[in-house]
Formats: C-alpha cells, sequence, structure tokens
C-alpha cells in the first residue's frame, strides 16, 4: 500500500515547511490540505476587509498545503468567496494520521 502526504508550510517564513505523511491515499491527502487551507484563510478572514486584502494577506502570512490532485490557487479562491459554515471544515487535525506527523520537509 502506498501512502501519500501533504507538504504544508509558512507563506512567512520560506524556512517552514514540513510533510504530513502517512495518508491512505490521495483523496485523504487532498482533504487534509484543503481543511489546513480553509482554516488559514478563517483565521485571516477577522483582521481583513475584502476579499482581495484576505487573499493578499492569505499568500503573505498564511500557511499552506500542496496534495496531488489539489488545485491550491482553485481552492484558495473558494475559501475566500465562501465563508465556512461548519467547524468540520477548517478541522484538519481530525484527518492527521497517527504516525508520520510533522516531519521536516
Amino acid at each position: 500500500m502506498s501512502l501519500h502526504g501533504v507538504r504544508c508550510g509558512d507563506y512567512g517564513d520560506p524556512d517552514e515547511e514540513w510533510i504530513v505523511e502517512g495518508f491512505p491515499g490521495a483523496e485523504a491527502a487532498a482533504d487534509y490540505a484543503r481543511r489546513f487551507i480553509r482554516a488559514q484563510i478563517e483565521d485571516l478572514r477577522a483582521e481583513t476587509g475584502s476579499a482581495e486584502e484576505l487573499r493578499q494577506m492569505y499568500f503573505r502570512f498564511g500557511e499552506y498545503a500542496f496534495a496531488a490532485g489539489l488545485d491550491h490557487d482553485a481552492w484558495v479562491a473558494h475559501c475566500i468567496a465562501v465563508p465556512a459554515s461548519r467547524k468540520a471544515e477548517v478541522d484538519y487535525a481530525a484527518l492527521e494520521p497517527r504516525a508520520g506527523r510533522g516531519r521536516r520537509a
């Protein structure tokens, strides 16, 4: 069985990057990445006044997550346009595999 990972990092600190490993499939990794990105955007939303300002804040100060099969830019645009309506949408920790958390890239 091939396990999948998500590459995460901090736009504000290019030296800060890690891999979350151990997802059983590409879709599980992409689900984690989607929730991770949404959580970052929702955390920044209260500090911004417009969609454009939120986009700029995310790409400057937010943390990213890249997974195979996920169109990162399209998902960021969607999250900015459509705020989260349920806690589960931002609960990426619930999807973390038990092993392989947070290995530095």
